[in-house]
């Protein structure tokens, strides 16, 4: 080949290799999609040709908590009903999970990673739906047993093992978190890139359901709890350090806390109004009974108004009357005897 012939083929490599960065073929997706760099064509071997869109998914850093799905799973229709209404892309991002070649050409660069990151979240999505199956499951629960998901950051728990889990089933909700069968609480995974997974690409279900399918696996309970001490000497339970608490969490309860407290006044003050009025206690006791009760004192307080009173007889004698009105008392008293 002549020197001239050389500086164009060159050139035609140039010309093409920066088309394939421009449209993100052969750099972002998996060795064997798309079209390869020209200059590194011939140093790819067979198994690299052959790698898969689902394992080189699942292989990119930070996707650790993934299996792979088998293609069985993701081309029957039933496994995937829903999911169209919710990824944009939907037969783009499904052929390119499944290394289907669809037209590149007629799509725009905006477009074509608008279609990668369909099928990220439709292989989530996907990948939500599988774990739940005994295959998928017992995927899971290999990584589960060599701790591939991580470990409890609670010192108590001792390094367990822990489970990814999803605050929700919707994508976009939350981040994936870890679960920790033995103190049952969920936390951020350790590792950023991990920790930016979309929570519902493994759903709220998974982790509580393979556990209760692998009995095996539940640790034992972490019963081992932290106990403050002050000099070496435990806290009392009765101190505000504990009271506080509780105080708290009575209060997080929101209104019904305040109504609560509201209504311990209000009878503190109607007691004490008992205690300086007499009279005064009937109508609080009849307002703060029941419906009930406070008919039936109203009804036996209308029967007691309606009774004739009893003349109040004086404890001691009336004083002696004069001549002028002496026979007058004499003849009333007969009359209070009577009566």
């Amino acid at each position: 080949m002549t020197q001239n012939g050389d500086a164009d083929w060159d050139q035609l490599l140039e010309h093409q290799s920066q088309r394939l960065e421009g449209s993100g073929i052969g750099t972002s997706g998996p060795p064997g999609r798309g079209v390869p760099d020209l200059e590194e064509s011939s140093d790819l071997s067979g198994s690299e040709e052959e790698t898969t869109w689902i394992s080189w998914f699942c292989n990119l850093r930070g996707n650790e908590f993934f299996v792979e799905v088998d293609e069985a799973y993701i081309q029957d229709d039933f496994n995937l009903t829903g999911l169209a209404s919710m990824v944009p892309y939907y037969d783009y991002a499904l052929d390119l999970i499944l290394d289907l070649e669809f037209p590149t050409d007629v799509l725009t660069e905006e477009q074509q990673e608008l279609v990668e990151n369909a099928a990220e979240m439709l292989y989530g999505l996907i990948h939500a739906r599988y774990v739940l199956t005994n295959r998928g499951m017992d995927q899971m629960l290999e990584k589960y047993r060599r701790a591939e998901f991580g470990r409890c950051p609670r010192v108590l728990c001792r390094g367990q093992a822990v489970l990814p889990t999803g605050l929700s089933d919707m994508p976009r909700h939350d981040q994936v978190k870890i679960y920790c069968p033995s103190c049952r609480e969920v936390y951020t995974p350790k590792s950023s890139r991990q920790g930016s997974l979309d929570g519902a690409y493994f759903g709220t279900t998974f982790a509580h359901l393979m556990l209760m399918c692998h009995p095996e696996a539940i640790p034992n309970p972490g019963l081992d709890k932290y106990e403050p001490r002050i000099y070496g000497f435990r806290i009392s339970k009765k101190s505000i350090y504990y009271t506080r608490e509780e105080a708290g969490s009575n209060g997080a309860s929101g209104k019904s806390g305040a109504d609560h407290s509201s209504r311990r006044r209000l009878e503190s003050r109607s007691s004490a109004g008992r205690s300086a009025h007499g009279g005064g206690g009937a109508a609080t006791r009849t307002r703060d009974a029941p419906r009930g009760q406070s008919e039936t004192a109203a009804a036996g307080s209308t029967q007691r108004s309606s009774r004739p009173e009893a003349p109040k007889t004086a404890a001691h004698p009336p004083p002696a009357p004069s001549n002028d009105s002496a026979p007058a008392v004499e003849a009333e008293l007969p009359k209070t005897a009577a009566s």
